[in-house]
């Protein structure tokens, strides 16, 4: 997709992180954007701030978990711009800690919004692009998609599965013909708050466990200082805007990963068993 100007961007996640910087980059190339996330304050002030600059948005309050939220957002997209073009399934959240004792609320919940919600965006709004013959879905997981770091065994799940729905998106869009483009993002660290996601957890996957464990507690010490390190989100932003543009499936942002990925996928064909993740 050469043109970007005056198409139309559905991004989640919209409020805060990389979906915000995404949705910045999107309209500085002139592309009215429907930002959508469940945080309605932040996304609120985020909208007013790339009005103030010029940019065309709109805002729905979306929950990616729950299809009836995402078939709204598509709604209420079709209703303000018209159309729909480019697609970034972005919300995400993190979770984890030690794999037997992760309660299943929490697997439901990463899994609900890092899976189903691009599940419930491809099957939103993939018919829709195939049907006006041209359109681009940006997935976004993460380096943990592939690689299997210790302690974030729901996140790391969500992810790894991301990349797969993605991959099998782009084969089948392909064997059907379609011009619909698909890309899967891949980044390491990233400066977001991510750490934080618990603030905007639904009711309805129970309460957060308690942070103040000892376990739960080193581990997200541990994820916010590699945070605070990470890429600005404005560079992956521009990367997802390239590969949208360029037709590239693969965004990897992080090449210090590149040699992980490799030994991990080479020991798999090869019978080693695994060793520690870069990402621990």
């Amino acid at each position: 997709m050469r043109d970007l100007a005056g198409k139309v961007a559905v991004v989640t996640g919209a409020a805060s992180g990389i979906g915000l910087a995404i949705s910045r980059r999107l309209g500085e190339d002139g592309m009215r954007v429907m930002m959508a996330d469940i945080e309605e304050p932040a996304l609120t002030s985020s909208a007013e701030k790339l009005t103030a600059d010029g940019i065309e948005v709109a805002t729905a309050i979306t929950d990616v978990s729950d299809p009836a939220s995402v078939d709204a957002l598509a709604a209420a997209t079709l209703d303000r711009f018209g159309a729909v073009h480019v697609v970034c399934n972005n919300a995400g959240v993190a979770g984890g800690g030690p794999s037997w004792e992760t309660p299943v609320s929490t697997w439901e919940w990463v899994i609900g919004v890092n899976l189903f919600g691009i599940i419930n965006g491809i099957r939103t709004f993939v018919p829709h692009l195939i049907a006006q013959g041209s359109g681009h879905i940006v997935n976004t997981a993460s380096v943990a998609g592939l690689l299997a770091p210790a302690w974030m065994a729901p996140y790391n799940a969500s992810k790894h599965a991301a990349v797969a729905v993605s991959e099998c998106l782009y084969h089948e869009l392909a064997t059907v013909g379609s011009p619909v483009g698909v890309s899967v993002l891949c980044p390491g660290f990233v400066k977001t708050n991510i750490a934080e996601a618990n603030r905007n957890r639904p009711a309805r996957f129970g309460p957060a466990p308690d942070p103040t464990l000892p376990t739960s507690q080193l581990i997200r010490d541990a994820i916010t200082e590699l945070i605070s390190t990470g890429s600005d989100p404005a560079d992956i932003a521009a990367a997802v805007r390239d590969a949208i543009v360029e037709g590239r499936f693969w965004i990897l942002t992080h090449p210090e990963f590149g040699s992980a990925i490799v030994d991990r996928f080479t020991s798999a064909v090869e019978g080693r068993n695994p060793t520690q993740s870069a990402l621990a």
